[in-house]
């Protein structure tokens, strides 16, 4: 991918004559901040005089942990890293738990930790790492230190997130292998790349997830589930072997090992985890999403994560009463009472902000109210899975709001408010221009008060986009903001939008949910159903249709009908189309991505046209692409 960055760099943008700069004010970061999660748990499971040092939870029996060296997340002490999050990173190194000798679980290469099982004849993978190089490293360290030379007979993906299949194409003979997921999976990767928001969920994680900043103190910490969450290469292969329905189970015996996949919805839609009744093992997949508060809602965008649906999940697996829990995300819990315990407090975590947030909206209280009133009791803060460093209950109370009463507030002013734009610049011209409202913000600044003075420079900005003054005023604001933060969202949204702000944003390492061995997946009747995200409203008001679309090589046939601003998508389609184009799924796919060029493949005659061949380019421009960087902050 072409390097992209903001031609503006920080130092261009200081050099302007007459900027006003607050002062810096980095003494008192953290004074009096102290550690209330450690790295290792168990003054928490086994009490303050355990003298235990192992690296996972609970319990010593049955379980080893051998390091395999490093650490990808930044965990040096830094004043610009909260304490918080610098112990949090420290759990995070490489190596591979094992578990009675055939349960492994390989941790710390990326965002996802993926299990291991060892069968008579042959591997079971829970969770492909998020990227075919990460995978294959997993693959390559977990052969090197067992000595496993055994083919992969099954891979489960335990939901549609990209951390959970992408790196599947790093396990040698993986297209041959049996593998199970449920029976939703595909419609929702569809929807979650090409086939519906994937393109703004795209450009969100980069902010969410910092995969634009680079590892280091003034960037990216860790990934808060893992050390990061990096795709380099992006691949799947479909499931062949599904859970049907909601709360559906499917069981089956896999090399020997008996296994219950259980569709338990909770953090996706489509979550299923699986138990091991022989050894009493349970794989949570991200029901439990890791040594984090869970994300009841992601700040990236997401459908309503519905708490009252979670946390019942959640008890669906305390009924296992297992031995041992392995997650998604995090390090293994041994010993069943451990188990019951971190289990029960995760879901009391999720019923308590849930049922606090219906009370307080009865009384009347809104999303505004909600981020500053619900808060965990104390004997939750500082569990070992509740920490505030992937979700976190200020977002997931305000979304609560918004899942179960909508967006309005109930004061009438905000049905049809003042434009933002509109409404600062009347600010603005309020206190008597632009420079009395930058010398209230710098003001803030320098009082430490940095929320008040990002929300006063964004006024500024707002009259005048291209001036730098306010943009570096408010990109140091999000800083300050950011170094504060234990949240890794929270921070690396603050992080890369002051890197927007100031023009030092590098898109080259933007993540792709529309890579193309992922849309090689697909079929062609969700690759023909996706144009219809990007119909041009305008251009296609006085127009009415309808191109067809013959897969010569899978014998299908979908068609799209314009109508007016509007486009149909017919399944199967048989009726009279203005146009007909015939091609594999294969050129269909290249047009997608923009690795065929529509009028060399018919003159080569890789597409054949029949009707009005003047339709079908008429057709496709009416079609828009997604904006490539579309700015986020900086408006």
């Amino acid at each position: 991918m072409k390097k992209t960055i903001l031609t503006l760099s920080v130092a261009g943008a200081l050099s302007f004559s007459g900027l006003a700069i607050a002062h810096d004010n980095e003494t008192n970061r953290y004074e009096n901040v102290e550690v209330n999660i450690p790295t290792l748990s168990h003054d928490y499971f086994l009490g303050k005089d355990s003298g235990a040092t192992h690296y996972w939870h609970g319990s010593t029996k049955d379980m080893k942990w051998s390091a395999t060296g490093g650490n990808d997340a930044f965990d040096a002490v830094s004043n610009k890293v909260h304490p918080e999050l610098t112990a949090h990173s420290k759990k995070m190194d490489k190596g591979i738990f094992t578990y009675k000798e055939n349960f492994y679980q390989v941790y710390g290469y990326g965002l996802t930790s993926p299990m291991i099982v060892d069968g008579d004849n042959g591997l079971l993978i829970f969770d492909p790492v998020e990227s075919v190089d990460k995978m294959k490293d997993v693959m390559d360290d977990f052969r090197k230190m067992t000595g496993n030379t055994k083919p992969v007979a099954a891979i489960m993906y335990s939901h549609w997130h990209p951390d959970h299949y992408a790196g599947v194409r790093g396990i040698e003979g993986a297209e041959n292998a049996k593998i199970i997921a449920h029976e939703t999976f595909m419609a929702n990767v569809v929807k979650g790349s090409m086939g519906g928001t994937g393109p703004a969920l795209g450009f969100r994680v980069d902010y969410s997830l910092g995969t634009l900043l680079n590892v280091e103190e003034g960037g990216r910490i860790n990934g808060g589930l893992g050390p990061d969450f990096e795709i380099r290469e992006h691949s799947l292969i479909a499931p062949n072997t599904l859970v049907e329905g909601k709360w559906g189970q499917l069981d089956l015996e896999i090399e020997g090992i008996k296994i219950e996949f259980k569709h338990v919805p909770s953090e996706a839609s489509d979550e299923i985890t699986a138990y091991f009744p022989e050894s009493g093992v349970l794989f949570g997949s991200e029901v439990i999403q890791g040594e984090s508060f869970p994300n009841l809602h992601t700040i990236r965008g997401t459908q309503y994560r519905d708490p009252s649906v979670w946390f019942p999940g959640v008890d669906i697996l305390r009924k296992y009463n297992a031995e041992t829990l392995m997650l998604s995300h995090g390090r293994p819990v041994v010993g069943a009472e451990h188990v019951a315990d971190t289990l029960t407090a995760y879901r009391d975590a999720i019923q308590y902000t849930y049922d606090q947030s219906i009370k307080a909206i009865n009384n009347g209280a809104t999303q505004e109210d909600l981020i500053r009133q619900i808060k965990l009791p104390a004997h939750l803060v500082n569990h070992p899975f509740l920490g505030d460093f992937y979700g976190s209950i200020r977002h997931a109370a305000k979304e609560i709001f918004v899942g179960e009463m909508g967006w309005f507030d109930g004061d009438p002013t905000t049905l049809n408010p003042t434009y933002s734009v509109e409404a600062s610049q009347r600010y603005v011209a309020m206190l008597g221009g632009k420079d009395k409202m930058m010398k209230f913000a710098i003001d803030a600044c320098d009082s430490s008060d940095f929320q008040w003075c990002a929300e006063l420079a964004t006024h500024a900005i707002r009259v005048d986009l291209e001036d730098m003054e306010p943009r570096l005023l408010k990109a140091k604001a999000l800083r300050e903001l950011g170094y504060r933060e234990t949240n890794n969202n929270w921070r690396n949204w603050y992080l890369t939008s002051a890197q927007e702000l100031d023009g030092t944003i590098d898109y080259s390492k933007k993540i792709n949910l529309q890579a193309p061995d992922l849309m090689a997946e697909f079929q062609p009747a969700q690759l023909v159903n996706a144009l219809r995200f990007g119909l041009n409203a305008e251009r296609s008001q006085d127009k009415h249709f309808t191109v067809a679309f013959e897969f010569t090589d899978t014998d299908e046939t979908h068609a799209v009908e314009v109508r007016r601003s509007v486009a149909e998508f017919h399944k199967d389609f048989s009726g009279e189309a203005k146009a007909t184009v015939k091609l594999t799924k294969t050129v269909f796919l290249g047009m997608l991505v923009g690795k065929v060029d529509f009028t060399k493949a018919v003159k080569e005659g890789y597409i054949t046209l029949e009707g009005d061949s003047k339709a079908v380019p008429e057709f496709f421009g009416l079609f828009d692409k997604p904006s490539e960087n579309p700015r986020i902050t900086l408006r």
